[in-house]
């Protein structure tokens, strides 16, 4: 067996329906995983302890009271996965203790979790914890959204599976490309590497809308970027199949949003979805890209991010 393990972050205590269906998928995908992977999959669970004065005022004999009593209460849930791990109980704000035991975990092979995917002013100003979590680490995380928990998404145990790697052929995407591929070795899946040619555009428009240049035909733009890509994208999947990984690769080309055009073509072939996600710590580029957001909100399946 690895020595590596999956580290599922599970809320567990969780009343709503929702919330219960979100905690069971999170642990059935891990477990799935770890069945995959033959490594043993560590369920975090973080008892909420937000107050600093409730820290000050509790001994520590107390907080290890609580930690053991939720020990013994949750131990059962080790039964229900495939290669069961440790039960790791922690005290304290939970997205604090989910990105410090990451970083503190050297055999760490991925981390599982789930996100109720929350839109709107409330979600831009306070985020959610896979979101923090998403954008402090840089372990490749495995994230179920809503619509793959409403599905109860399962991963294969025996068909072959098939990775969609979402590119832009850029330097920040080399860290998900180099996981994707590493994985599908392990697990002997199929890569295809997804390109829009449709957002580039978009891009190269609002470059010349604003640059104020005179382009004397953008046709010709339009003939440079596609032949970039298909150039790119080919040259990339030829490199990963010498690695002896099976790989196809798409351009695409209708219109559309980049998450509407992989979700509703190449992404219903796929059983996971892999983005890359570049953040620079400022208070504008620190939250997630919409891309990426979009995508795990509403992808059927998990979505894997890894940062650059």
């Amino acid at each position: 067996m690895d020595t590596r393990s999956i580290v599922i972050s599970d809320e567990i205590v969780g009343q709503d329906d929702l919330a219960k269906l979100r905690s069971a998928q999170v642990r059935q995908f891990g477990s799935d995983l770890s069945e995959r992977l033959n490594c043993p999959a560590d369920i975090l669970y973080v008892h909420e302890y937000w107050e600093a004065l409730g820290r000050r005022h509790s001994s520590l004999e107390e907080q290890r009271k609580v930690i053991e009593k939720d020990k013994e209460k949750f131990a059962p849930l080790l039964k229900e996965l495939k290669n069961p791990g440790k039960l790791v109980v922690k005290l304290g704000i939970p997205v604090n203790e989910i990105i410090k035991h990451t970083r503190q975990n050297h055999k760490l092979e991925a981390l599982v979790m789930g996100s109720r995917s929350r839109v709107g002013l409330e979600h831009f100003f306070l985020g959610s914890v896979a979101e923090e979590v998403v954008r402090s680490i840089k372990r490749p995380i495995f994230i179920l959204g809503p619509e793959a928990q409403k599905a109860q998404y399962r991963l294969a145990s025996k068909k072959e599976l098939t990775f969609l790697v979402a590119t832009d052929l850029s330097k920040k995407c080399r860290a998900v490309e180099t996981y994707a591929v590493s994985l599908a070795q392990k697990l002997g899946a199929k890569i295809v590497f997804y390109y829009s040619l449709a957002d580039s555009l978009d891009s190269a428009q609002q470059y010349v809308n604003f640059s104020g240049e005179v382009i004397s035909s953008f046709d010709s733009i339009f003939e440079d970027i596609k032949k970039e890509a298909f150039d790119g994208i080919k040259k990339k999947a030829e490199r990963v199949e010498r690695k002896g990984v099976k790989t196809e690769w798409h351009v695409e080309e209708n219109p559309g949003t980049f998450v509407e055009t992989l979700l509703n073509g190449k992404g219903k072939e796929a059983d996971l979805i892999f983005m890359g996600n570049q953040t620079y710590g400022s208070f504008v580029t620190a939250l997630l890209g919409s891309n990426v957001r979009d995508a795990i909100g509403k992808a059927k399946v998990p979505v894997v991010i890894v940062r650059s």
